[in-house]
């Protein structure tokens, strides 16, 4: 058996955060599930643990806007704007955030030292 490489286990972490930001797609911000606030900030708390504090941050942001939305009677635009642009933002960051990855998957396989053998 053996251990997930680095590049493995981020890959799972965002697209963790990916289906987190599907199912809030799908239910829109004034409809947003109490298991979906909750993965928002466990993901920002994990964030945060692995050093990625403006991801944890605009998890977190987000979080915050989208639960003082859920019960409010009036719409307000300018709330609706901050939680798309912190959606915007993340969906952005996944991107990028899977493009560096692969990257790094890449150089760590051309770069492997001769004789040892190459990950599949």
């Amino acid at each position: 058996m053996h251990s997930k490489k680095k590049e493995d286990h981020f890959e799972d972490f965002f697209s963790d955060i990916s289906s987190t930001l599907e199912d809030l797609c799908q239910s829109g911000f004034h409809t947003v599930h109490d298991s979906t606030l909750q993965e928002l900030k466990e993901r920002g708390e994990t964030a945060a643990e692995y050093g990625m504090q403006h991801l944890s941050n605009l998890l977190l942001a987000l979080r915050e806007e989208l639960s003082g939305s859920r019960h409010r009677v009036s719409v307000d635009r300018s709330k609706d704007s901050l939680c798309a642009k912190y959606y915007t933002e993340l969906v952005t960051y996944m991107e990028l955030g899977r493009e560096k990855t692969a990257y790094d998957r890449g150089k760590n396989y051309y770069l492997a030292p001769s004789g040892e053998a190459r990950p599949h």
